[in-house]
């Protein structure tokens, strides 16, 4: 039989002394709670380096990749049989990754949970995790958490001093153009970058949901990222193809679209509006889940990247953001809980007072974000260095 602590220490016995801190904080909670994000964002590493501070603080921990065969087939009686032969009494924190590959891994989470003997922490295929995807077994016994790519906070150590300063300079200089994937971070490397899209597109996407259309679908794909940080319809995509001699449905693409936004290639957001209607009708934005894959695009701007850039943050620090339209139908970036904002490279009149109307419109407080900062503006380091939103300062229209 398996040794599971054996394979708990193996796994998390050797981790680095050093490494970049992640800001995501694992609730305490009686509830599953699953780690979600996009592919190679560092959620297994997440919950190696969790589950060792526990160790080392002397809690009971078992930490597991589900896919060893052994595990993979393993009754989940015989799997709590197993964990209580190691720690005999008390709570034990269950670490399970990969833990789609267990089999009928709903339902054993579901009996753990139910047994009450375990805090259970969970990651894997991000299109099994999703909220939206997860079986109805285990609803009302299950929350998500998101992790990105490092955010600049996660990467710039900080300091006041002159070197320091300077230091940190170079860091949000180096950050803005690879963006935040750790392998990318750490190797600047372009291909990897092209590996990790490529192989959400392959295996979280197309391969997941047997897209037999795979060059349509790839150049579905390659449409968004050339227009992230833009509105976009499904009808528009219809048209696009219908010119290169193409012809698919308004369903099919909304389809495709949706393969894509649950294996975390891009964000898709809606219009503010009390209508559902208008809601629905309404064109969606695209985002990327990293600015670093915007070296892909062939379209790169250093507007919108920012824009993708703010967006992420905003995802970071809890909010759901959407896009505004103003009463003379001016785009405003975004609506969050407290604020309406706009982001441009520059401060302009223009933006002042499209974000003033938006203001009144919807009674939120005005937010400008630049490039550089000042005129009425907040520089994009210093918001994404903020902690939270509640601590961004209102900015007079």
């Amino acid at each position: 039989m398996v040794d599971l602590l054996e394979l708990t220490e193996d796994y998390i016995g050797n981790l680095p002394q050093r490494y970049i801190k992640r800001e995501l904080q694992l609730p305490r909670t009686n509830d599953i709670v699953a780690v979600v994000g996009p592919r190679r964002a560092g959620k297994s590493f997440f919950l190696m380096i969790t589950a060792k501070k526990l160790l080392d603080r002397g809690k009971q921990v078992i930490y597991l990749l589900m896919d060893d065969p052994e595990l993979r087939s393993m009754s989940v009686r015989d799997f709590a049989t197993e964990v209580r032969s190691v720690y005999p009494k008390g709570k034990v924190y269950l670490f399970l990754d990969e833990v789609q590959e267990w089999n009928d891994w709903d339902w054993n989470l579901r009996w753990l949970h139910e047994v009450k003997d375990f805090q259970i922490y969970v990651s894997g295929s991000s299109y099994v995790l999703r909220e939206s995807e997860v079986p109805s077994r285990l609803r009302g016994r299950y929350i998500s958490r998101l992790l990105l790519p490092f955010s600049l906070r996660e990467v710039q150590s900080g300091g006041r001093s002159f070197r320091e300063k300077g230091i940190s300079k170079r860091v949000f200089r180096e950050w803005l153009a690879w963006g935040g994937y750790p392998e990318v971070w750490f190797f600047r490397s372009r291909e990897k970058l092209v590996s990790i899209f490529r192989t959400m597109m392959i295996r979280d996407a197309m391969e997941r949901h047997n897209v037999r259309e795979k060059e349509i679908f790839e150049r579905i794909a390659t449409f968004l990222l050339d227009n992230y940080a833009n509105t976009v319809s499904f009808r528009s995509i219809v048209r696009l193809l219908k010119r290169e001699g193409v012809e698919i449905s308004v369903k099919t693409v909304a389809n495709f679209v949706k393969y894509m936004r649950d294996a975390f290639m891009f964000f898709v957001v809606e219009r503010y509006t009390l209508s559902a209607r208008q809601r629905m009708i309404s064109p969606r934005k695209i985002y990327l889940p990293d600015h670093g894959l915007v070296q892909l695009s062939s379209k790169e701007d250093l507007g919108r990247k920012i824009e993708n850039i703010v967006f992420l943050d905003l995802l970071r620090r809890g909010e759901e953001p959407k896009y505004y339209v103003t009463g003379d139908g001016r785009e405003i970036d975004f609506v969050t809980r407290h604020h309406v904002i706009e982001v441009s490279l520059e401060p302009d009149e223009e933006h002042r007072k499209k974000l003033a109307r938006a203001s009144r419109e919807t009674g939120k407080k005005p937010l400008l974000i630049t490039l550089e900062g000042g005129d009425g503006s907040i520089s994009l380091e210093e918001f994404l260095l903020m902690s939270s939103a509640s601590s961004v300062p209102p900015i007079s229209p």
